[in-house]
């Protein structure tokens, strides 16, 4: 009866330990899966808040070409008009 009891004994306790093993592991396991939809939830906000900065950058980029363009032209259309006066300015008197 002896050897039973500590047969039995042993697998209790191998049992039990075994248990214990589990419970810590599947704790841990827990822990760290929240923490890495922590990290990947953290991760997600950064991103879009880079694609929303692109998104800035990229129509302020528009907005300055076009700016530019627009200044671009204007200054040719201004070149243009001062030719066209210092050209007429200086036939009008060698005509008369």
């Amino acid at each position: 009866m002896d050897i039973v009891t500590g047969l039995a004994g042993l697998v209790i306790g191998a049992v039990a330990a075994w248990q214990l093993a589990r419970g810590y592991a599947a704790a841990e396991t827990n822990r760290l899966r929240a923490r890495l939809e922590e990290r990947i939830g953290y991760w997600q906000g950064e991103a879009e808040l880079a694609r929303a900065s692109a998104a800035q950058v990229t129509e302020r980029t528009a907005a300055w070409v076009a700016g530019c363009q627009q200044g671009r032209d204007d200054v040719l259309s201004l070149a243009q008009a001062l030719a066209r006066h210092t050209t007429q300015a200086d036939e009008g008197p060698a005509a008369d």
